[in-house]
């Protein structure tokens, strides 16, 4: 939405193909309302090579995300179009099962999953004109290997999101507040461990203090595993829409993030700190993220992880002053013109649409 909403920003005419041609009761009439034209239904099942041959002329730009996804649509661009290929990865997903494998060394077919994605993101890579990924190190990573393959795409450097911040909170809120949130899609396998581990690791050591504690994790497609979670203490909600997400934010004392592996830059980190809520993660939740010595210190062990959200519970002041920290670290680092800067595509060639 929020790519969507920038690139409209520049005056670009926008359409959107979900490769699943699903229309979502949420997100299909909120992109229609911004003027966007979104493919959905069995009309358009199997039609896109038919679609870009009679479309493909028109189309300065097209932005392709997920390596798996981009795969099936690049070689039917580039027959039909002259649009300059952008390729957003959200992470360098062989990086992120590479660091599954240091955490899960037994794990079956991780070695395999591994190389597929390897091949896949190289494949991309090689493809396309411009690739995003949201972390500098990655960006560094993706450039290095375009050099050592002498390719001609241009590794960028993408904000992927933004914020409008809210107003400073009442000074009395964090007393009306309580309980601890986790926000993921609970399909993907970091945030899967990350749950499971919390659970067993670190409520244990926060319930003998707070003994009527309680952690939402709250999100789409919780797996079998996640949803084994659920009890006195959990709380697992399933999709939310974003006005009941807004909810949870404003009742949460604190929110976490304890991702063990990963890649690329936590959304669910930088939104929990944008909506006020004094977030506990871990090194790898702050992955990519600029100046994040200016936030709490990461916890990478229980231990640290529950002393540290403790005196969030308990200590309505550190709570107050970590709330206004993070609201400053969001307004500076993720607004909205930050975004469009990082996104610009005067360099390439001037445009009046983008698919």
């Amino acid at each position: 939405m929020q790519f969507i909403r920038t690139y409209l920003d520049m005056g670009l005419s926008v359409k959107f193909w979900p490769e699943n041609l699903a229309y979502d009761p949420e997100y299909t009439p909120a992109l229609q309302q911004l003027s966007v034209e979104v493919f959905y239904g069995a009309e358009y099942k199997g039609k896109f090579a038919t679609w870009i041959q009679e479309n493909g002329q028109d189309l300065d730009y097209v932005l392709l995300s997920r390596p798996h996804i981009a795969l099936g649509f690049i070689d039917h661009i580039k027959k039909h179009s002259r649009a300059k290929l952008l390729f957003y990865g959200h992470d360098v997903h062989h990086l992120r099962l590479q660091d599954q494998r240091r955490i899960s060394p037994d794990a079956p077919d991780l070695a395999r999953a591994e190389a597929e994605a390897r091949d896949a993101e190289h494949r991309v890579w090689s493809s396309v004109d411009v690739i995003y990924y949201p972390s500098t190190s990655e960006v560094a990573y993706v450039a290095d290997y375009i050099a050592t393959q002498d390719g001609s795409a241009r590794a960028r450097l993408a904000q992927p999101y933004y914020f409008d911040m809210r107003p400073a909170i009442a000074p009395n809120l964090p007393a009306q507040r309580r309980d601890l949130v986790f926000v993921a899609g609970f399909a993907h396998p970091p945030n899967i461990d990350a749950a499971c581990w919390f659970c067993a690791e670190v409520m244990p050591l926060l319930l003998a203090e707070h003994p009527d504690l309680k952690l939402w994790l709250v999100g789409s497609s919780p797996s079998d595993a996640v949803k084994a979670l659920s009890g006195p203490n959990v709380e697992v909600t399933g999709f939310v829409s974003d006005l009941r997400l807004a909810d949870h934010y404003a009742r949460a004392r604190v929110a976490v993030a304890p991702l063990r592996f990963g890649a690329g830059v936590k959304s669910k980190v930088i939104e929990a700190i944008a909506n006020g809520v004094p977030t506990v993660t871990t090194s790898v939740g702050y992955q990519g993220m600029p100046e994040v010595t200016d936030l709490l210190a990461p916890a990478d062990n229980p231990t640290d992880l529950a002393v540290t959200i403790a005196r969030l519970l308990r200590d309505d002041d550190w709570w107050l002053h970590w709330h206004a920290i993070g609201i400053d670290y969001v307004g500076r680092h993720f607004s909205r013109d930050a975004m469009r800067r990082s996104l610009d595509l005067s360099d390439l060639f001037e445009v009046s649409t983008v698919a």
